[in-house]
């Protein structure tokens, strides 16, 4: 069983926290399902799959899951999205519960920021280049309507909140501890601010002296310090120098954000063909209209971008889209040799049509942009996700290249 467990809401949280532990040289699987059997590995990334789901719902599943991994000694990180989507409070209620069938007096450090990619807490309020999450894109895309201060959101759940405010987070190490330790009597969760790298990894290494059982919850930004902080960094991370699936690279932008869609322009504009699926066109069944000119595409040995109409996405419940645009490329899962795809529901999607059931994570192409292949399946095809808001409009070119530098004959080895 692995001693690192890690939940997330979608596929690629839990990508891009597993590879804080990889890049550690530990090995690290990305499980996509309810069962993750014999995988071997010392850190088991699972998508929950829930960042869409009903509150209860989101609960009950993350609750489930954890049970069923739940180990006396295991490290416990909570994925929650650094922008607060999802059901924050309801999925880390969720995990503390579980844990504490363990650890009755488990508490769980809550530190959301990921400062590489402009989001930070300051006075317990989540900023997004230093402004209040409310008066961000992703909030006004997803039609939120709370604040983004997080005591008060966490306290929605009925779980007891304290805040960590930076001056304790920059004081000494010794006095850090002692205030988390005091805290820590009387709390369920203590929210930590912080602002930069140096605040995260001050945070995982004074909460290194708190009971056994301790929760970590935040994003890939706290998840970056956890190795070396509890001790889990290995021999240095292992070379990718194995051959892989050979084939062209297919790129799909599933996630309507305004970064990958900008990312998705770029790449179309170095040269490759792109292709842009109107959702009307699925919904009413037109699947053919589009499986033939990617087909064509991919067999020329060529590239291409797949990328959906955002205006007419936004008409049409993401779950079902993504579904149908998982069938239109299910007959190429034998023919590319590269998948990257942006957005989590999309990636999770996609792979579960092809049967892939799990990834081991080897390392990072650019922050919060993991580089993996698949595990366990019939060719070892190297996969890229990316969060739909994560990336600078170069993004999507570098995949391609880091792609281009690998040694892409076709092997059946395993990773």
């Amino acid at each position: 069983m692995a001693q690192v467990l890690i939940l997330a809401d979608d596929l690629t949280g839990a990508a891009d926290c597993g590879v804080a532990f990889a890049r550690s040289g530990v090995s690290t699987v990305l499980f996509v399902g309810d069962n993750a059997g014999d995988l071997d590995a010392d850190v088991l990334s699972v998508d929950c799959d829930t960042r869409g789901s009903d509150p209860r719902q989101a609960a009950d599943k993350t609750e489930l899951l954890l049970r069923g991994y739940l180990r006396d000694g295991q490290i416990i990180f909570k994925k929650l999205d650094s922008t607060l989507r999802g059901n924050v409070a309801e999925e880390l209620s969720a995990v503390l519960r579980a844990q504490r069938t363990l650890v009755p007096h488990a508490v769980a450090i809550f530190a959301p920021a990921f400062p590489a990619l402009g989001r930070t807490t300051l006075d317990g309020t989540q900023l997004l280049h230093g402004k209040p999450l409310e008066e961000s894109e992703i909030w006004q895309r997803e039609g939120k309507r709370r604040r983004s201060y997080i005591p008060h959101i966490v306290c929605e759940a009925g779980l007891r909140c304290e805040l960590i405010p930076l001056p304790t987070v920059r004081s000494d190490r010794g006095s850090l501890r002692t205030a988390m330790k005091m805290l820590a009597e009387t709390t369920d969760v203590l929210v930590c601010d912080a602002t930069t790298d140096e605040d995260l990894r001050a945070i995982a290494e004074a909460t290194m002296s708190l009971e056994s059982g301790t929760v970590w919850a935040g994003s890939a930004g706290l998840a970056y310090h956890l190795p070396e902080a509890c001790g889990a960094v290995s021999s240095p991370p292992r070379t990718i120098g194995e051959q892989f699936a050979s084939g062209p690279t297919l790129f799909v932008v599933g996630s309507p954000a305004r970064t990958s869609q900008e990312q998705a322009r770029v790449l179309a504009e170095s040269g490759i063909t792109e292709v842009t699926i109107h959702p009307s066109d699925l919904v009413a069944g037109d699947l053919e209209k589009y499986e033939r000119p990617i087909s064509e595409i991919l067999l020329s040995s060529h590239d291409v971008l797949v990328r959906l109409d955002t205006i007419e996405a936004a008409m049409t419940s993401p779950r079902h889209l993504c579904r149908m645009l998982a069938d239109i490329l299910v007959p190429h899962a034998n023919t590319v040799g590269a998948l990257v795809v942006t957005g989590g529901e999309t990636a999770r999607t996609i792979l579960e049509a092809w049967g892939v059931g799990a990834l081991r994570i080897a390392q990072e192409v650019e922050t919060g942009v993991p580089f993996c292949v698949t595990g366990k399946w019939r060719r070892r095809l190297p996969v890229i996700t990316k969060a739909g808001d994560f990336g600078s409009p170069q993004t999507l070119l570098h995949c391609r290249d880091f792609l281009n530098a690998l040694d892409r004959a076709s092997s059946e080895k395993e990773l």
